[in-house]
């Protein structure tokens, strides 16, 4: 009898005390940041709010109800920008998610619950990436509680990762990041053990489908995996075709959406914005000083004892450096490489931790001990740095800070509260635009303006005041509310109509935010000459907000009160045609230029030449110039030559196709709608690029139909992720065989 037992217990493997601390640890951070992401606030069903996160929920709905109904990941969106291409340029992985999640859960809820994933994931994917790089305990575990600190950051909330930021809008790239720290540990495991190839490019894919800024770190990081086997020659070799293999295969399978992406660049906005950092703190804030401190120590005992795989880690900051330095070139955002360094800190520290603790006895209730340290710290670092800012700008009076520190500072510590903005920051973006108090307000505005992207378009006032709707952006949402085009969006680096559109921005408001001022600067309000140019965007209401522009409205004969709700006030352009094909007052004139994006910008801010349009070309061609009475070299050469024609038009827009009929064939029609090289046309040779940035048409036809379609760059990533996919399934089934066979030989 007793030796039966002991054989059954043979094959029951015990679980070890670290296995079991560690789950206990990640476990509790799950909780400690669910204790914030309130579950009665994530399963609300309200539209989030916040930021840009305001904007990003109308992407996702019109994913589902527009796009892939018409089986397409990506397309064109006339609700923005005078219409863009919408998730050809961003990252779309989070809104696929959020579709699917619709299956089981509102959208609005959906929506909630994968904006917060990378916050969630963060953690657990530094776990488990040190436990995949076979980092012993309790390394894992402090990699996983200091990414706490990280996220709970409150230094900034544009540059990505940490909360702030993520509720600002740049959930992708939290999402991105925890997808990309997983990625280390893998390909390290993968390249050391020259195995899981397969796994590795498909989370680089992941990777790349959720943020460039991760990918592009990752891969420039790996360099290390080289660099560390440079005097073994056979190694090198083998580990460069293992990364090649990866990177390679990655890259086919983001073929369908890079390809494109990457050969239509020119019909973007760049913003290579160069950030000013004010202060030293807000890179290396009093959050992150002791783990800053510890990784320092970490980095002297890797150095002496060679330990790559956590070497891995460190060698990534001066990557996050170089590449910070470089981004003006790169046509990226600097100050969005800064979270690498800061993360790196933070994992790095794991190791210098434990370095000090390594002799410690009882070491299986260390992490519990770093844990609730860490909570505490989070939860009042505020006071305790702002204790310390009191005791320096006070000349130091040590006998003072003391007495505070214990008189007050120890008792809120004892509370164990969150002193910080991020609870009420939360509580602001998920009880949604519903749960506002001017809600009401904001509803009347858009049920007042409801229609279709048959109407004209209609523009709003840019100020900090909209914000008591959930957002500053919360008109760029007209789309959503009111079904209503509107110009500025939150896309803006992925239409060629977005520097215009800041124009009028600054033309018609009080304030203005200018974000492309170092390429495309901006003027102060002038209503008469933005005027002109609403009618050009075929604009024919506008809501005001600031006393200024509403006394200038209100004298101004063109427009015309139709509606008060509180403070706004929206006004009609009644000179306006609300039409998006008109034909042109003159001419249009075929332009050759190499730089069509300033030239336009310059006839733009002519208010002499805007009444003649110039159509763009880079040579004169015969197949052209037959269409045009003028060509052109320089802004100078322009003549207006009136066009006489009483012509009928009806026109039919829809999400992606613009149908019209004409009395006047063979006379120029021009589209007010932003050119993008996927746009094709039945009834007409050719559609034009025409100032500022819409389409001109020469018709042979009553009817002309333009319809967005894929292009040969487009069909062709398609073709390459195809074959990409299937070969990866293929390779992932025949592994599975193979292993499967394995198994039943060894059982045999």
């Amino acid at each position: 009898m007793k030796k039966m037992i002991f054989d059954n217990l043979k094959g029951i493997k015990i679980i070890k005390i670290e296995t079991i601390v560690d789950f206990c640890v990640l476990f509790s951070i799950i909780l400690y940041i669910l204790s914030f992401f309130k579950p009665s606030l994530l399963l609300l069903d309200t539209i989030t709010t916040g930021g840009d996160t305001a904007s990003h929920y109308y992407t996702a709905k019109y994913l589902r109800d527009s796009l892939l109904p018409n089986d397409r990941l990506f397309g064109w969106c006339p609700g923005n920008y005078a219409g863009f291409p919408m998730l050809q340029f961003y990252f779309f992985f989070c809104f696929y998610l959020m579709v699917i999640l619709n299956y089981f859960f509102p959208l609005t809820v959906s929506f909630k619950l994968v904006t917060v994933l990378g916050t969630f994931l963060l953690p657990i994917c530094s776990y488990l990436s040190m436990r995949i790089m076979r980092l012993k305990f309790p390394i894992p575990s402090f990699a996983a509680i200091f990414t706490l600190p990280f996220l709970f950051m409150e230094a900034n909330s544009m540059w990505g990762g940490n909360i702030p930021s993520t509720l600002a809008g740049e959930f992708s790239y939290s999402l991105s990041l925890s997808l990309m720290v997983l990625f280390f540990g893998t390909i390290y495991r993968g390249v050391t053990s020259k195995r899981f190839w397969i796994w590795n490019s498909i989370l680089l894919a992941l990777v790349a489908f959720t943020h460039v800024y991760t990918v592009m770190f990752a891969v420039c990081s790996s360099i290390f995996l080289l660099v560390v086997v440079v005097n073994d020659e056979r190694e090198f070799m083998d580990r460069f075709y293992y990364l090649s293999k990866v990177y390679i295969l990655s890259f086919l399978i983001v073929s369908f959406w890079i390809l494109p992406m990457i050969y239509k660049l020119e019909y973007t906005t760049p913003y290579p914005l160069r950030w000013v950092i004010d202060s030293f703190w807000k890179i290396t804030p009093p959050i992150l000083l002791p783990f800053i401190i510890l990784s320092a120590i970490g980095f002297f005992f890797c150095s002496y004892r060679g330990d790559n795989n956590i070497g891995f880690f460190y060698f990534s900051i001066p990557i996050a450096a170089i590449l910070f330095y470089l981004s003006p070139y790169l046509g990226v955002v600097d100050i969005r490489l800064v979270p690498f360094i800061q993360l790196s800190f933070v994992l790095t520290a794991a190791y210098g931790l434990n370095i000090i603790t390594s002799k410690l006895k009882g070491r299986w209730i260390i992490p519990i001990i770093v844990l609730l340290i860490v909570i505490v710290w989070v939860n009042n670092v505020r006071l305790i740095a702002g204790d310390t800012q009191e005791f320096l700008r006070n000349g130091g009076s040590i006998s003072k800070i003391v007495e505070k520190f214990i008189n007050n500072t120890i008792p809120e510590i004892l509370k164990n509260e969150y002193h910080g903005f991020i609870p009420s920051w939360i509580r602001w973006n998920y009880e949604g635009f519903e749960g506002k108090v001017s809600w009401n307000e904001f509803k009347e505005i858009n049920d007042f303006l409801n229609g279709s992207f048959n109407d004209s378009r209609v523009v709003y006032e840019h100020a900090d005041v909209n914000n008591r709707f959930g957002s500053t952006r919360a008109f760029e949402s007209l789309p959503l509310f009111a079904g209503r085009a509107t110009l500025e969006g939150l896309y803006m680096q992925s239409s060629i109509s977005a520097p215009f559109i800041f124009y009028i921005q600054s033309e018609i408001s009080k304030q203005n935010s200018c974000p492309f001022w170092m390429e495309y600067p901006c003027t102060n309000t002038d209503i008469y000459d933005g005027t002109e140019h609403l009618k050009m965007f075929n604009v024919g209401q506008i809501i005001a907000i600031s006393d200024e522009v509403k006394n200038v409205l209100v004298n101004n004969p063109e427009y015309r009160l139709e509606k008060t709700v509180g403070e706004y006030q929206i006004y009609r352009l009644i000179t306006n045609e609300d039409r998006y094909v008109i034909i042109p007052d003159n001419e249009p004139i075929l332009f050759k230029t190499k730089d069509w994006k300033k030239t336009s910008y310059d006839w733009f801010r002519s208010a002499e030449l805007i009444d003649i349009p110039i159509v763009f070309v880079d040579e004169f061609r015969d197949e052209d110039i037959k269409y045009f009475t003028q060509v052109a070299e320089n802004l100078s050469e322009l003549t207006a030559i009136p066009i006489r024609k009483n012509c009928t038009i009806l026109e039919n827009i829809s999400d992606d196709e613009i149908e019209f009929w004409t009395s006047c064939v063979g006379v120029p029609h021009l589209i007010r709608v932003s050119y993008y090289p996927n746009w094709k046309v039945d009834g007409a040779d050719n559609i034009y690029l025409v100032s500022p940035s819409f389409m001109l048409v020469f018709p042979k036809a009553n009817r002309v139909r333009i319809y967005y379609a894929d292009t040969w760059i487009d069909i062709i990533g398609k073709i390459i992720s195809i074959l990409a996919i299937i070969y990866t399934l293929l390779i992932i089934l025949v592994t599975l065989s193979r292993n499967h066979r394995i198994m039943r030989f060894r059982r045999r």
